[in-house]
Parts: C-alpha cells; structure tokens; sequence
C-alpha cells in the first residue's frame, strides 16, 4: 500500500459500505465509539504493513497535540488530539488516513474540521496523506457527510468521487 488517498479511501469506502448494511447496528444505534470501532475491525488485514488504531493519542511517549489556526487570520490554537480512526505505522511519520466520524444528530463539526486539517498539513507534525469527515445515519444506513481533506484543504475532487462510492440519503 502506497501513500495514495485515492487508493486507501476506496479501501475505507468498502469498510463503511459494509458497516452500514449491519442490522445489529442500525437497531441499535450506538455510540460513535462502538461504530467506530466496529470500522477499525472491518479494516483489519486491508492495509498490509500498517496498523489501524481508535482514539489513538499516543506519539511515542508522548500525547498528541496539535497546534493549528481555524482560519487565515488565527495565530492558532494548541490542543491535545485523539484522532477517531487511524491508519500508520506505529512509532514512525508514516500516516495514511486520519479519521474524525459523527452520527446524524451530532453537528458540532468544528473541531474535527480543525483536526482534519492539522493532521494532514504536509508541512504540520503528522502530514496524513488524507483525513475524511464522515457522518452517518446508521438507522437509515447511509452516509450524510463525508468530506475529504488533503495537505490541510478540502479536496472536492476525492470528496466528489467518495460520494460516488457511497450509500447516500436519497
């Protein structure tokens, strides 16, 4: 597996496909850490040579932090980060995905935006080569947001070609 967003994306894309035909989750709603983490365990084995880790806040010994501005005009803000999803190797500056998730009724989507870009401004301390925003409605099984972000942008060519890829409200 390359550093290649289109390419890891497409792995992540059959993950959350899969994950939002499971009825037990639909029925049961749970939080964004169990759906979260029931991804993780549908991406086991689909990055060879990487590890997929859940709230993952360690570099090292180390907690994650983060310093970053919300916008142009910002001198930034620092904040300790403990990203939903991950993709890399463990104890080097390899990253390949980074991912923030929400269920439909949570849009406080702020933070995770801030995180989203940090986390993969290539010149920033982590440099993921994609981070995606996703939102789902489990009950429903579809996916409301999911928004890519590369090299701290959003990058609507990979968001457009994501959504082709994915289960949407009709």
């Amino acid at each position: 597996m390359t550093h290649d967003p289109q390419a890891a994306l497409a792995i992540l894309a059959g993950a959350i496909g899969t994950l939002l035909e499971d009825k037990d989750l639909a029925y049961a709603d749970p939080s964004e850490q169990a759906i979260v983490g029931r991804l993780a365990v549908l991406l086991e084995g689909k990055f060879p040579g990487w590890s997929v880790n859940v709230e993952w806040n360690r570099r090292g010994d180390v907690a994650k932090r983060l310093h970053y501005p919300l916008h142009e005009d910002d001198p930034g803000r620092e904040a300790a980060v403990r990203p939903d999803l991950i993709v890399h190797r463990v104890g080097q500056r390899e990253n390949l995905l980074v991912v923030e998730a929400k269920k439909a009724a949570n849009n406080d989507f702020e933070g995770d935006i801030w995180k989203l870009k940090g986390m993969t401004e290539q010149a920033g301390a982590y440099g993921y080569a994609a981070g995606l925003h996703l939102v789902v409605d489990m009950p429903a099984g579809v996916v409301l947001r999911c928004d890519v972000y590369v090299d701290s942008a959003f990058h609507e060519g990979l968001t457009d070609w994501l959504r082709d890829q994915l289960p949407g409200p009709d």
